[in-house]
């Protein structure tokens, strides 16, 4: 019989956070998306919207992340205080879907480093 356990990340390493005014980081997303596409998802919790970056596997990070830390090579987010699940972008009717990972305890003690570490010194 196959034996499962669960270990959650011990540390996340975030290398490069970036706030971006709520309608700058929607135009961003649907950069080079063709007219009545669909962008790349993004992600929303407890009133932010967020896209993050992973560094890829090299021998040090494959270490790192059995060791429980997880590198994050960038955090970018803005302020989106009600969830929507689709972001509809004019012109060019693109839409970017919006999933809400309100449920995820990592995520949910991210936006809360984030509203204490970064929105608390504006």
């Amino acid at each position: 019989m196959v034996e499962f356990e669960f270990q959650p990340w011990k540390k996340i390493i975030v290398h490069e956070v970036a706030k971006f005014p709520l309608q700058h980081f929607i135009s961003y997303h649907s950069l080079g998306v063709q007219e009545g596409g669909i962008g790349s998802p993004l992600i929303w919790v407890d009133g932010f919207i967020f896209e993050k970056g992973t560094l890829p596997d090299t021998d040090d990070i494959i270490k790192d992340k059995l060791e429980g830390k997880l590198h994050w090579n960038f955090l970018q987010y803005g302020v989106m205080e009600n969830y929507q699940p689709e972001i509809k972008v004019t012109p060019g009717n693109i839409r970017i879907p919006v999933i809400n990972v309100s449920d995820n305890e990592t995520f949910r003690e991210m936006a809360d480093w984030v509203k204490n570490t970064f929105e608390k010194k504006r």
